[in-house]
């Protein structure tokens, strides 16, 4: 029997969005000027609500990071996102008690491995990159984890796991799904904490 947390990364373990980070972080200008008015049309569709934030996600990930190479350094770009301590400190807390953590996310999983090794945490759960080898093709494999996303995929991680209990800690509408499913939640708005009512 095996205790968990769940807990939503962007807005939740941090302040700020860890997925814009990186792309500001990798942005080229060719890349940039390349695909300049079909970046005005996705910001126009976002604004009129015919693009979602998921499907912000879709196509700026095809954008930015079609031949990006899996093996680029990212040293320091954990140590650069400003984290939610107060979050953080409750669920070490819980470490302590026996409590196994992984993230649940919509970031891709081409960062999310590298900030769970940093944070220390027993695994992950997030937007999946196909797998083309050392360099990426812009695609994700399924759907972003995100939304009904998050229990169907936590569902799979536990097959054949045998729960004792679970806690849940997200930030927006997008782990509202995850809160529900789980046990135990928790609604983080930086550092006010409050019980998630089912």
């Amino acid at each position: 029997m095996q205790k968990i947390i769940f807990t939503d990364l962007d807005g939740t373990l941090t302040l700020k969005d860890t997925y814009t980070k990186f792309v500001l972080q990798n942005l080229r200008v060719g890349v940039v000027l390349k695909n300049l008015f079909p970046l005005l049309s996705m910001v126009v569709k976002h604004r009129l609500k015919i693009y979602n934030d998921d499907d912000v996600k879709m196509t700026t990930f095809k954008m930015f990071f079609t031949g990006y190479d899996r093996e680029n350094s990212l040293d320091g770009f954990a140590q650069s996102i400003p984290w939610n301590t107060k979050v953080l400190q409750l669920i070490e807390t819980k470490r302590q008690e026996g409590y196994k953590v992984i993230l649940v996310t919509a970031s891709p999983d081409i960062y999310v491995k590298y900030i769970c090794e940093y944070l220390g945490y027993d695994g992950f759960i997030s937007t999946k990159t196909v797998d083309t080898g050392r360099y990426l093709d812009g695609n994700f494999d399924g759907k972003v984890c995100n939304f009904l996303q998050k229990p169907k995929r936590i569902l799979e991680f536990l097959d054949g796991v045998e729960t004792e209990h679970t806690i849940s800690y997200g930030n927006s509408s997008g782990d509202t799904a995850m809160l529900e499913f789980c046990d135990e939640s928790y609604f983080v708005k930086k550092k006010n904490i409050k019980r998630f009512e089912k």
